[in-house]
């Protein structure tokens, strides 16, 4: 596994702010939303769990909130409906 890039709190500009969004847990695995700035541009991730802590910690990623999640959701919803 390569380190990942680490970056302090207090040198995060708001658009390198690392976010982190759960979108699925097991007992073998975490999938996961990861941004920069933007929590609606991600790319997915899936993880070991302690590999996720790990890469939390290391990147000082902030959890998006399920009030937060669900209007990033809707709001995909919308884009989906528009190209259909």
């Amino acid at each position: 596994m390569t380190t990942p890039i680490v970056h302090s709190a207090s040198s995060a500009s708001p658009r390198s702010q690392p976010y982190v969004r759960v979108t699925s847990r097991g007992q073998q695995w975490v999938e996961f939303e990861f941004s920069l700035g933007d929590p609606a541009l991600y790319v997915e991730l899936v993880m070991r769990p302690e590999q996720f802590t790990a890469f939390c910690t290391a990147q000082c990623a902030i959890t998006v909130s399920h009030q937060l999640g669900r209007a990033l959701e809707r709001e995909r919803d919308k884009w989906c409906e528009t190209v259909a």
